[in-house]
């Protein structure tokens, strides 16, 4: 029989020229850092729904979405209507543009916790923006986070978050604070350290939940306990935003934070992102008309393409269909019918791991096994347990192994559903998943 990639090899040929002809423009062959793969990455050149196609004209159920952003799945109708009628009108109109407040309108429709809002272009940019209006407004500097959380790459983002944090200088690694999602943890840094500004979480946790959090009760202790020591509460939702639920984790949980930050879906799946928070800190990007305010003390912003108009048009649609139709009801039933299955698949193989996740997000864990059906959400994995497997080659072969089987995974390790996914789909997909298994036990791989 073949190995697992001798039969991706064959699969995937056009991918295999594609990806050595991409080495000769892009470091390592690559766009971004996740999609590096070995032998080589896999090439789409379309997709629809829940599906894609690779330029072998292979048909793949599609559970990388955008990296998250498409909840209503690729290419949903009403959202391309919605662009390329405003493309035809402009795409860039430099000035102010009727689109940017409804898109405000529909996102602070979701998020009650909000009262003004600033477009960006990534969740990157909103994070650093978040970061900057807590500077600026406690006068303080320092910045809390979680050990894996992932705020973008920007150095204060990397830092602690498990990805190449290369070159980032001393004096800002000294400004970020890093604990582990322990509310004793907490209390002692912001009790400890007075220039402690603001504390940054991903509120169902690091890395798409790999390094999964109990969500209750700790973040309503993490509010309190940063309402206490007066440090900002920033969600960074640029995940869980509109996907945990339609008005994300804030109102899931029902948490009040300072400041959330938004990316993915909030654009309808076009690059987008925003900041949202009261008003009271938000206004520290105002104009005053006093020269020393506005020079020295105000938070200067752009970005060119903030809020365009065929992005705004994309996230009005995209989030008017969240609040009126059961866009997160279709994909959380989905995801879990899949979770479910996986389940299955890996007791019927005896391979040791479990899936789990919250609302749409699927994860899976090899070399742990379950404590019970309870454990299926927000399990309690140290992070010596995530660690180990991530060390592991499993992640890597699993991706190639169910992209062999026609489903395409998110680093091995997530499954991002949409609204878009069908029952067929899913049945595929655990039934990929086992085969997968059993063609990686076959290597030895688990």
């Amino acid at each position: 029989m073949p190995t697992i990639d001798e039969t991706y090899s064959a699969r995937f040929p056009t991918s295999a020229v594609m990806s050595e002809k991409a080495k000769n423009y892009f470091p390592s062959g690559i766009v971004h850092q996740n999609r590096y793969a070995t032998p080589f990455q896999v090439y789409f050149d379309r997709a629809n729904g829940g599906i894609k196609f690779d330029l072998d004209g292979h048909e793949t159920v599609d559970y990388v979405g955008g990296n998250g952003a498409l909840l209503q799945g690729h290419a949903h109708p009403e959202i391309v209507a919605a662009v390329a009628s405003q493309f035809a009108q402009g795409s860039h109109l430099g000035g102010s543009t009727p689109f940017e407040i409804e898109w405000a309108q529909a996102l602070l429709r979701l998020v009650p916790s909000a009262e003004q809002v600033r477009f960006t272009n990534s969740g990157t940019e909103t994070t650093l923006l978040a970061m900057r209006i807590a500077r600026a407004y406690t006068g303080k500097i320092k910045i809390l986070k979680f050990e894996e959380h992932y705020h973008g790459w920007h150095e204060y983002g990397v830092v602690g978050a498990g990805n190449s944090g290369a070159s980032v200088p001393k004096p800002i690694i000294d400004m970020v604070v890093v604990v582990r999602p322990n509310i004793d943890e907490v209390e002692r840094a912001l009790k400890n350290d007075p220039d402690i500004a603001c504390c940054i979480v991903e509120p169902t946790g690091g890395h798409f939940a790999t390094y999964p959090i109990q969500p209750l009760p700790f973040l309503q202790q993490l509010r309190e306990v940063t309402a206490k020591y007066g440090v900002l509460l920033i969600f960074d939702e640029t995940i869980t935003g509109f996907r945990v639920s339609k008005g994300g984790a804030a109102v899931k949980y029902n948490i009040d934070p300072d400041m959330s930050t938004f990316g993915k879906i909030v654009a309808g799946g076009m690059p987008g992102a925003a900041l949202a928070g009261k008003a009271k800190y938000m206004q520290m990007l105002e104009r005053s008309g006093d020269p020393e305010w506005d020079r020295n003390v105000r938070v200067g912003q752009g970005g060119t393409f903030n809020a365009n108009p065929p992005t705004a048009k994309a996230g009005i649609v995209g989030l008017t269909m969240i609040a009126e139709r059961p866009i997160n009801e279709m994909a959380d039933a989905m995801a879990a019918r899949l979770k479910a299955g996986i389940n299955e698949a890996f007791q019927r193989t005896e391979v040791s791991g479990f899936a789990y996740g919250i609302a749409s997000m699927v994860n899976f864990i090899f070399g742990v096994d379950p404590k019970g059906e309870e454990y299926f959400e927000a399990p309690p994995l140290t992070y010596e347990e995530v660690r180990d497997e991530k060390s592991s080659k499993a992640a890597g072969f699993l991706t190639k192994a169910m992209l062999n089987h026609g489903v395409h995974v998110m680093g091995g390790r997530v499954c991002m559903v949409s609204s878009a996914h069908t029952a067929p789909q899913i049945d595929l997909t655990i039934d990929a998943f086992e085969k997968s298994l059993r063609d990686m036990r076959a290597e030895g791989l688990v």
